[in-house]
Order: C-alpha cells, then structure tokens, then sequence
C-alpha cells in the first residue's frame, strides 16, 4: 500500500511538472509572438534610417573614444591635448550634494534605430496609456503592476510627444536619438548636450552636413526640420542649471554617481514633464531626484546586442502632495 501511494504522489509530481513546463513554454512562444508582431509593426522612416546610417560611416573611428584620445586612421591612435571642456574637475559641494568624485561621464553606447522608434512611439501615446493601462495597442506590453499605479492626474494631453513638445538628450553623442526625434516625432525644438569635445563636433559637423550636403536620402521637409528647432552643442550638462523641456532623454547607463547626484539637484528645478532613464526609480530616489512616478518600462536594444531597461518616469504635481499631506 505504501509502496502505491508512493507511485501515485511520484506520478502526481509528475503531472504537475509536465504542464508546469508547458506553461512556460506557451507562455514563452506567446511572448516570442509578441516580440515578432512588433518587430514587424514597427516602421523606421527611411529618412531616418539613412540618418543613422551616414552617422555610422562618419563616425565609426571615434566610437567609443574617451577625450584624451584622436583617431586618424586605423592605425594612428594616440592622446591628443585636452579640450577646456573635456578638463576633468574635483569638485565640492554643490546643492547641498557633496560630490567627491569626478562630475564627468564619458563612457557611450549606442541604442537601435528600432528601439528609438518604439521609444517615440511609446511616448506619443504615452497619457492614453497610462490612464487606461489595458488598452490593446501595438506597443510593447507593460507589467502586470502597471495596472495598479495611480493616473497622474491629467487629461489634456500634455504628457504626450507631440509637435508641441520639446525634447533633450542629456549626453546626446553623435546626435542620433536628437535627429531622430526631430524627424520623427516632429518635435518643436530638438536638443542635444554631450560632454565630450570629439562627439559634440562631430554631431555639429553632421548636421550641418545632411542640412547643406548633397545627399539624395535627405528630403527638403528632412531639411527644413533639423534647420528649424534642432541644435546641438558641446556642454557639461551639470552646469547647465534647470531643464526647462517637456520631455528628457538620458542614456545614464555609463553615468557616474556624482553625474547622477548633480543631475538630480537640476532635475528637482526642472520643469518637465516626462523623463526617460535607464536607472531604476530607487537608485534615483537614492541619489535625490523627488516628485516623480514610473509610469512604464521597455526593453531597449544596443547596436551591440545589449538589452536594457528604459524606465518612463513622470513629474508628479508637488502641491497636490503638499494637499494632501
């Protein structure tokens, strides 16, 4: 009897294994269909794509280059003297931050063309979604606690990307996500603050290059745009006081945490809106940053095959915190 009873709890065990592991394999095809869906319902404007491509040629001796470094050939690598800019400085306390560490950033990456894409996408979209949280659409899907977090209060629109709207990338580099969201999105100004002289030049010297070049994939409306509202200069952006744009884009992946400390004392004066980061709400709140809610997250591809976490934060309304305390 024993001996059966054994067998039938074996047999159980079993059971509950086997449609365990198929469980997780529906779920993992359902998601790999999701995956695909959206891989091909996402459309990267040609323009846009030929953007990229021209950045990659011009740029590929430079990638990833700190600025103690110039490339003139495959072969001639060697330091170069330091930009005023590109100087790196001790600094002390700064907003009530004490900062020991150096304030400057200068590792890089690159994201997708695709992954900006669906980023932009996500944003124009981005009130609709957060109020009604289970709307079906051909964006990428949100967490199951998504549909616990609280609406932000607003219903006029204001935190969507929209040709109304102003846009920044902090530690912008060659100028990729900048152009991007002036081609795509149609943004009313599109700006781009990078840190390291090289990259800031480079970007500068593209832009002048696909708005007065000969080149065929540039349209004149393509042309127009990044003449009119998109501008790109050479800064360190933690001296550059408030952030006064509706929508903040951060590659912070590479910043250091005395970047991140300064950055969240002007963030806290800033005016925005919408703030995209690729650190977490916690790491954050532990370096400063106040009154802001994560609203959604998405994965985002590297041009070298990494995946990392956006996060879209936005400014919640101090005096309705001050209310209701």
């Amino acid at each position: 009897m024993l001996r059966l009873r054994k067998r039938g709890r074996n047999a159980d065990q079993f059971l509950i294994s086997s449609v365990a592991r198929d469980t997780k394999l529906a779920n993992s095809c359902e998601s790999c269909r999701i995956t695909s869906s959206l891989a091909v319902g996402i459309q990267v404007d040609p323009v846009v794509k030929s953007v990229y491509k021209f950045l990659d040629k011009l740029t590929f001796l430079d990638w990833g280059l700190t600025s103690d470094w110039h490339v003139q050939g495959p072969r001639k690598r060697q330091k170069r003297y330091a930009d005023p800019l590109d100087g790196k400085r001790a600094l002390g306390t700064a907003g009530g931050v004490d900062v020991q560490l150096l304030s400057s950033s200068e590792g890089y990456g690159e994201m997708t063309e695709g992954s900006i894409e669906r980023l932009l996408l996500y944003l124009k979209t981005l009130e609709t979604v957060v109020l009604a949280p289970r709307m079906q659409s051909t964006l990428p899907r949100r967490n199951a606690r998504d549909a616990l977090r609280p609406s932000i209060g607003t219903t006029d629109g204001s935190l969507n990307l929209t040709p109304d709207s102003t846009f920044i990338d902090i530690g912008s580099g060659y100028g990729k996500v900048v152009f991007h969201a002036k081609l795509s999105a149609k943004v009313l100004r599109s700006v781009g603050i990078e840190y390291v002289a090289s990259r800031a030049r480079m970007a500068i010297d593209a832009k002048n290059m696909l708005i007065d070049g000969k080149h065929a994939f540039m349209t004149e409306e393509a042309r127009t745009l990044l003449r009119d509202g998109c501008h790109l200069e050479h800064k360190d952006a933690t001296t550059c006081g408030e952030f006064n744009f509706s929508h903040i884009y951060l590659y912070d992946k590479v910043f250091s945490v005395a970047t991140l400390q300064l950055l969240a004392v002007q963030l806290n004066k800033s005016t925005y809106k919408v703030l995209v980061s690729y650190k977490r709400l916690e790491v954050w709140r532990r370096h400063g940053l106040k009154n802001v809610k994560e609203v959604g997250a998405m994965t985002m591809r590297t041009t070298g095959g990494q995946s990392f976490k956006a996060y879209v934060y936005v400014k919640s309304h101090t005096t309705e915190r001050v209310a209701l305390e």
